[in-house]
């Protein structure tokens, strides 16, 4: 460089000389003194012949030093990608290899690569995904049992434009096979936790003498010890009742693919001892041990909830159920309903007003509980009122209650509740723990009082700012669980015939007519309301319904096929008036036919696709609606589907129906 500066100053002095002897010889010639012309021109002459040659030759090594230069760059360049420490390539726009680096070859296997495709090496490289791609590259591909992170950039030439596409593909290939085995070790051995609860453990040692009783208790532990020891898990007995286990995350899907098989094995016990015998099994994952923690109590009290003899799973955001196929058993200690019966007393008590709230399509059974229950708030000094929707569902006890003069205002709509509730009302949740049933969600949050009264197993979608839960699974009904309550409550005023009535139909009906999940406190319950005026014959009036509707629940009968031999699926099509009704009436119908476990009838209702879901205790329907996003109890469900369409709700229904019998070894 410092060459070329002289170079440079020496060439402009030449050409500055010349002017001078150019300027010096034509001043000579006007003064007419020619000799001094001569050597003048004599010497500018040799002095730009001499120009020429030095300009020539600082030309010539310019050239050189542009040349040298470029050919260093040149080579800095091959040679920093040929060493690149990672594998590389470089593709035409087809996936056709123009070009690799030793390591990309050492990683194929092979150097014989030039216009081959990609595609055809390592077919798990998504090429068009790829090409889609707008910025850099990021994508992954195996290959070899390797895994690699695969990243570069799709580069432009010069020449290229949007009609003709001059593309090349730089790729390269950053090996993650290590950085792999180590994430999924860790996840592998990462702490999981468990929590089981023997669902009967009071009724075990009520029903038992005590030698038995141990005896059913030691091989329950046994049972315990031998399945815990099959993921090398600690096992620790932490209540009379209740068992925490810690174990590898690695070995939970042997765990789901054998679908907890110690539920079955529990479960057998009870064949011999002819007493129900269950456990219910809550596991925490994916999180800290803290977090795990709290998922297992969290899983354990929804596996309780939906009725015990199952386990659930539940990670940050989601549950997983297996089993849960066991019919429910009764409990026969009051213990819990009788300490709820005093928290409620106090809760009335210390509220401004009490408003009962029921689901969305009020039936007998919330509607009746309302009824049974609003008679306590009376006895209480406070006022009672019951949101009441249009469902046509109670429409004849509807009627017969605006009758009474007593329930001038008792019976108001969501809007009306919304404007006369306060933070101290007291808001009691009847048939349903889910937010998205309630005709009116909006008043769990204005109010700091909730309660929460309900039979149905419990869903993920659960209401949970409540005050108070009385979450009862195992009872008939709401209006069971209302009628055992009241009995708790101290009260002088006794229920009144019409109430008694209202109770005593909301009972029947999810009984249907005492034939399924009917035990002896269902019977006691029915006992109770008989000494307060019950008249069994007025109560089957409101079951009583029209030529039409008789003739409609015929057609959906009859119209129904089978599904996996021991099903009925029926489609309505039609849209009759009180369709919802109507359907379940017809599901409960198809019930009566000769080896059926389960009923199903999909009919329309303003615009969606609904499901009514029917079986005798065999099969749980709950568990087939949750498949299509709905829910319920084991015996009574329903779904509204995400389809308008009837042929694929009928596939969605079918697919739900086959896979909860593969699930539950029934084929």
């Amino acid at each position: 460089m410092k060459k070329r500066l002289v170079n440079n100053s020496l060439r402009h002095g030449i050409i500055f000389a010349d002017l001078i002897l150019l300027i010096m010889s034509v001043y000579s010639i006007i003064n007419g003194d020619f000799n001094s012309s001569l050597i003048f021109a004599v010497s500018f002459c040799i002095l730009v012949i001499y120009t020429f040659i030095v300009i020539k030759k600082s030309r010539s090594d310019f050239s050189k030093y542009v040349k040298m230069i470029t050919e260093e760059r040149e080579g800095m360049s091959g040679d920093a990608i040929s060493k690149f420490p990672l594998p590389m390539a470089v593709l035409q726009i087809n996936g056709q290899i123009s070009w690799f680096n030793d390591l990309f070859s050492e990683m194929v296997g092979t150097g014989e690569l030039y216009n081959v495709i990609i595609g055809e090496i390592m077919p798990e490289l998504r090429w068009s995904e790829i090409l889609k791609s707008t910025g850099s590259i990021y994508t992954y591909a195996s290959y070899k049992g390797h895994k690699y992170n695969v990243v570069g950039d799709i580069i432009k030439s010069s020449i290229s434009t949007p009609e003709k596409p001059d593309l090349t593909v730089l790729l390269y290939f950053i090996d993650k096979t290590e950085t792999e085995n180590l994430r999924k070790r860790y996840e592998n051995e990462k702490t999981d936790i468990a929590i089981i609860n023997i669902d009967n453990y009071d009724e075990i040692f009520q029903k038992m003498d005590d030698a038995e009783a141990q005896q059913t208790m030691s091989k329950i532990n046994k049972y315990l010890i031998a399945w815990v020891s099959e993921s090398k898990g600690v096992l620790k007995k932490t209540e009379r009742d209740r068992y925490l286990i810690l174990f590898e995350h690695q070995y939970l899907k042997d765990y789901i693919q054998k679908k907890f098989d110690i539920l079955e094995r529990v479960r057998s016990l009870g064949e011999s001892i002819k007493l129900p015998v269950t456990i219910s099994i809550g596991v925490g994952v994916s999180g800290t041990l803290l977090e795990n923690n709290a998922y297992a109590r969290a899983a354990i009290d929804m596996a309780l909830g939906r009725g015990g003899d199952q386990a659930a799973i539940k990670d940050s955001s989601q549950y997983s159920f297996f089993g849960g196929i066991a019919k429910d058993y009764e409990k026969s200690t009051r213990v819990k309903t009788r300490a709820f019966s005093v928290a409620l007393r106090d809760f009335i008590l210390n509220s401004d007003k009490v408003i009962f709230m029921g689901h969305q399509g009020l039936d007998y059974d919330a509607f009746g509980a309302a009824l049974g229950l609003q008679r306590a708030v009376r006895v209480l000094d406070k006022v009672p009122y019951i949101i009441v929707d249009h469902s046509p569902a109670i429409k004849p006890l509807k009627d017969e209650a605006e009758k009474i003069e007593e329930y001038a205002g008792l019976m108001i709509s969501p809007e009306e509740a919304a404007g006369i509730i306060t933070m101290n009302t007291l808001l009691v949740i009847l048939d349903t723990h889910r937010p998205s049933m309630l005709p009116n969600a909006d008043l769990l949050n204005k109010t700091t009082k909730v309660v929460l009264i309900d039979h149905h197993r419990r869903s993920t979608d659960f209401i949970s700012s409540t005050s108070l839960i009385y979450h009862e699974p195992y009872a008939s009904s709401s209006c069971e669980m209302a009628t055992e309550i009241l009995q708790y409550i101290d009260s002088d005023k006794k229920l009144t015939p019409f109430e008694a009535k209202a109770l005593y139909v909301g009972i029947l009906m999810d009984t249907k007519n005492f034939t399924v999940k009917t035990g002896v406190r269902t019977f006691e319950s029915a006992s109770y309301l008989r000494r307060y005026g019950l008249n069994t014959s007025e109560v089957r009036k409101l079951f009583n319904t029209d030529k039409d509707n008789y003739a409609r629940r015929a057609h959906i009968v009859e119209n129904s096929v089978s599904v996996c031999d021991n099903m009925l699926v029926s489609v309505c099509r039609e849209n009759y008036p009180n369709m919802r009704v109507i359907s379940s009436q017809a599901a409960d119908e198809m019930l009566n036919i000769s080896g059926i476990s389960g009923a199903f009838v999909l009919y329309k209702s303003e615009g969606d696709i609904c499901l009514s879901a029917r079986s005798l205790g065999d099969v749980n329907v709950q568990i087939i609606a949750e498949k299509l996003g709905g829910g319920g109890h084991a015996t009574v469900a329903g779904a509204q589907l995400k389809t308008k369409d009837f042929d694929e709700a009928f596939t969605l229904l079918e697919n739900a129906i086959t896979e909860y019998i593969k699930e539950n070894g029934k084929d």
